[in-house]
């Protein structure tokens, strides 16, 4: 074997443990913010994240460039991609007013089922039919995980899938802008636009004058800013730490390890999500939820591995006639 096969390995090792480890810090993330559900406004913890998060990613940025490594000539594309972000990252804490970590999770995990769906607009992509098998295996999935009744779905479940839409819209916008800007720049700016639009909501529905509604992900959203307490203000703290060390984690495993190696990795929270509902709150998944997590992974997983074979394929060198 030889050295560089050697090295390939061992750094898509590296990066498959920091891709795993920055999704089991991400996974504490949820936690707290499911925690602050019944007691701040998410918008509120969403902007003091961000100036916290801000501070660690942006000291960073200029320790690789100085403030060169802020300019940017995409900002309306990086400041886009922190809006889907924003998205998604405010209707999952949402849902997490409602959801049990082990059945929002799932749902979440439906965004490379969206990835496919939203890249042949966007990026003129084509989908075969195995992909779209996959893709309506995933929302049958959803369909169980869901559990529909003739009430109609919970609310909480729709904002589950949203966050979902909008994680892979996120996506693809860092595939547009990853040939010229960098992770961290990213981040920074993804953060700047959380402190942003969070900041403008609070400033709209700060003073808690639409918390009038029953459902507690609407209650989460606007129920009145206040003075977060001393255990309040840890936790925010904690929770951009960490932001910050799980975009880090995430980016560098990335950067280090072959993605088509990595990525399947990325449902390794699933189980630890299951964990801290179960030791936080009782919370264990029923039957359909398990049936549901497997056919939404198993489409996920299989998307993946047709990326693969298509990413193989185009590296191939053409016949020669």
């Amino acid at each position: 074997m030889s050295n560089h096969s050697v090295a390939t390995e061992d750094t898509t090792l590296k990066g498959i443990t920091l891709l795993v480890l920055g999704l089991a810090v991400f996974s504490l993330q949820d936690v707290i913010m499911k925690v602050f559900s019944s007691q701040m406004a998410v918008q509120e913890v969403i902007f003091l994240r961000g100036l916290v998060t801000l501070l660690p990613v942006g000291l960073g940025l200029y320790l690789t460039g100085g403030r060169r490594a802020f300019a940017t000539r995409r900002l309306g594309l990086s400041c886009l991609r922190g809006l889907a972000g924003f998205i998604c990252f405010s209707t999952f804490s949402m849902a997490l007013a409602v959801l049990p970590l082990a059945d929002a999770m799932p749902l979440y995990y439906t965004a490379p089922l969206f990835v496919v769906m939203f890249s042949i607009p966007l990026l003129g992509e084509t989908v075969g039919w195995r992909s779209w098998l996959a893709i309506c295996t995933g929302f049958i999935g959803v369909v169980f995980v869901a559990q529909p009744s003739a009430d109609g779905i919970e609310p909480a479940m729709i904002l589950a899938v949203i966050s979902a839409c909008a994680y892979s819209a996120q996506s693809l916008l860092a595939r547009i802008l990853a040939p010229t800007e960098s992770a961290l720049r990213m981040t920074f700016y993804s953060m700047l636009t959380f402190v942003a639009l969070s900041g403008a909501l609070g400033l709209v529905f700060g003073s808690g004058w639409t918390d009038r509604f029953d459902h507690p992900s609407a209650q989460y959203m606007f129920r009145a800013w206040s003075w977060p307490d001393l255990a309040q203000t840890g936790l925010i703290v904690a929770v951009g730490l960490i932001a910050a060390a799980g975009f880090y984690c995430i980016s560098q495993a990335y950067r280090l390890g072959e993605a088509s190696a990595v990525a399947p990795f990325e449902y390794s929270s699933l189980p630890v999500a299951v964990l801290w509902g179960w030791l936080f709150w009782g919370d264990i998944p029923g039957s359909q939820t398990l049936i549901g997590s497997t056919l939404i992974v198993g489409g996920g997983l299989f998307i993946l591995h047709r990326e693969v074979v298509k990413r193989r394929r185009s590296r191939r060198p053409a016949a020669v006639s």
